[in-house]
């Protein structure tokens, strides 16, 4: 089953042509690396799949119930909540249930009679019920792990978002991610602000990641030990192939011998066939000039 379908999707930018009627597809378990040279596009593919970007032509289609997560190479984050707090609250509907809450409460500290309150009280035992859901499919102990896996202490938890430099910021955001446990994981450099303990916790915690995965790695190793399947940006348009960077590698090596081979190939065609017409313009050259002499 598709996760995400883009079906001939077209965009420019200036004059040139990022895509051209791209078809590209994601299925359940697929975990592609995207690879290209930097300006290929491959940010910009990430982010019409996130929904980001709108195509000059063409649809993006995701499934039914699927969630998409998507971390960026940079982010704004100005959030004055907790680190914990904001990964907790980073999962989808998680906070609206919380201002709904503290609405609700405010609410029922006004309300004139029993039957506002017993209105007001049910509807805040019914968002204390889904929240109570939310979080035993979301334990909070899954954040704190997460957390001190990419690389914070257990006594940063309560420090302000807005506290931390860039790069602990940009974990704090992959760690609000890999949280929510998205059916398809977008990651753009995951590992740039990583240091070697983290990378190593992030690459077993991919590992047993049982959604789709489109990764942009500079990092081959990395890349090599998570993905099976790549998609390339060519000279030729976007290409597909099985296995790890490795394999891309070494099956695309072959493809371009064979591309070179057959244009060397049309090549020496193309010269065999100018060869022939000046032999033959030579010959109805010196056909007329006989034709002439005889004349005199």
């Amino acid at each position: 089953m598709s996760l995400v379908t883009a079906i001939k999707v077209s965009l420019h930018f200036l004059e040139r042509a990022l895509f051209d009627e791209v078809n590209f597809s994601v299925e359940q378990g697929e975990r592609i690396g995207l690879v290209g040279p930097n300006g290929s596009g491959k940010t910009t593919l990430l982010r019409i799949l996130m929904g980001e970007i709108s195509p000059d032509h063409g649809t993006v289609n995701i499934s039914k119930g699927s969630r998409v997560g998507y971390l960026p190479q940079d982010i704004q984050e100005t959030s004055s909540n907790s680190l914990l707090r904001s990964v907790i609250l980073s999962i989808p509907g998680r906070l609206a249930l919380t201002r709904e809450l503290n609405q609700a409460e405010k609410a029922l500290d006004s309300c004139s009679n029993k039957e506002d309150q017993a209105i007001t009280g049910r509807k805040i035992a019914e968002i204390h019920h889904e929240i109570n859901r939310v979080d035993l499919e979301f334990p909070h102990h899954e954040a704190e792990k997460i957390l001190l896996g990419l690389g914070f202490k257990a006594d940063q938890f309560e420090m302000p978002i807005s506290a931390l430099s860039g790069g602990w910021k940009m974990r704090a955001a992959l760690a609000s991610l890999l949280y929510q446990k998205p059916d398809l994981l977008l990651l753009d450099e995951p590992t740039n602000h990583l240091d070697m303990p983290s990378v190593r916790w992030l690459e077993q915690y991919l590992q047993n990641h049982r959604g789709a995965m489109i990764l942009v790695s500079h990092d081959r190793e990395f890349l090599n030990r998570q993905v099976n399947r790549i998609v390339s940006f060519e000279t030729e348009g976007m290409k597909s192939y099985s296995g790890n960077y490795d394999h891309y590698l070494k099956a695309r090596s072959e493809e371009v011998k064979s591309i070179e081979a057959k244009a060397r190939n049309q090549e020496q065609k193309i010269k065999d066939a100018q060869k022939f017409i000046d032999r033959f313009r030579s010959k109805a050259t010196k056909a007329r000039q006989a034709q002439s002499k005889i004349k005199l």
